[in-house]
């Protein structure tokens, strides 16, 4: 058993398809199949179930992919602590964020990390939050930006800002300040879909102060927010977003914020890291400049 059987394993494992993972790691396809091949020899076991589509852990490739990720880990660490110093970061750093660290964090912070890294590359796609922890569990991200605290033993959930969430409308609705939660139940409302963090934050919230949400009359759940501003606009109906991006939006468009009475609607943006995964240098290095940055949001 060596790395390059353990590396093989594990990018087939996250990829589901040995040419998928030949790539990730530039070697053909019969060689990573070589590799599987060898490791199962080795174990006794198959370890993936292999169909014409995709192929699938088995429940010994389950339960090794433990082992694999922390013989791994143990050897990127070793090397990294190692040569850290003298070494030059390069490679790519894959997030799967939510809208508002999209828009109010990683400008910033890729712009300073480009100043000391020039030679890494980024690779950011805007999810939903069940969606990212997907990616960070399945190692298809390194690092997962979300509105939400995650307590599950597969994940490290680092806060990183707070941020309040408001009520939107039309300029021409008659809703200012705060109103009372009656006041907002003759209107349509448009919702994030039921993967979204700031979804389940607003009804979680709502929930602990008595408000029930099923009164409210959903005519949209979408997680596009450009159609949810531009809905708002439009004056069919009310919405819900973070205020800092509301203050983005409401610089050129006719809308307005809004807060319910008794509704606090204070959340904090997390980082998701998963905790049987060593970060790479150059992601590792990005985590601790979030960190850093936590206080200038």
């Amino acid at each position: 058993m060596d790395f390059r059987q353990l590396e093989a394993f594990v990018n087939v494992a996250r990829y589901k398809n040995f040419s998928r993972a030949g790539k990730a790691l530039f070697l053909s396809q019969p060689t990573i199949s070589l590799h599987i091949s060898n490791l199962e020899k080795e174990l006794g076991t198959p370890l993936f179930d292999r169909t014409s589509k995709e192929v699938n852990l088995t429940p010994a490739g389950s339960e090794f992919l433990n082992y694999a990720l922390d013989m791994i880990n143990m050897k990127n660490r070793a090397i990294h602590n190692i040569i850290t110093s003298q070494m030059k970061i390069t490679g790519s750093i894959t997030i799967s964020t939510s809208t508002t660290p999209s828009l109010v964090l990683l400008p910033k912070a890729i712009e300073i990390y480009q100043t000391l890294h020039p030679e890494v590359k980024f690779i950011i796609e805007e999810k939903t939050s069940t969606l990212i922890l997907e990616d960070v569990c399945s190692l298809s991200s390194d690092l997962g930006l979300i509105g939400m605290h995650v307590e599950n033993e597969r994940f490290i959930s680092t806060p990183l800002f707070d941020e309040d969430m408001v009520f939107i409308c039309s300029k021409e609705l008659p809703l200012e300040g705060i109103v009372d939660f009656t006041e907002i139940l003759p209107y349509k409302f448009i919702s994030r879909s039921d993967q979204s963090a700031t979804r389940i934050e607003i009804e979680r919230l709502m929930a602990e102060c008595g408000l029930d949400i099923s009164l409210l009359d959903t005519i949209v759940e979408s997680d596009n927010l450009n159609l949810i501003i531009n809905l708002v606009v439009s004056g069919l109906g009310i919405s819900y977003m973070s205020d800092r991006l509301f203050k983005c939006y409401s610089k050129n468009l006719p809308v307005k914020a809004f807060q319910i009475k008794g509704l606090n609607t204070t959340r904090n943006i997390h980082l998701i890291t998963n905790r049987r995964r060593t970060l790479s240098p150059a992601a590792e290095d990005f985590v601790k400049l979030l960190i850093s940055l936590k206080d200038e949001v």
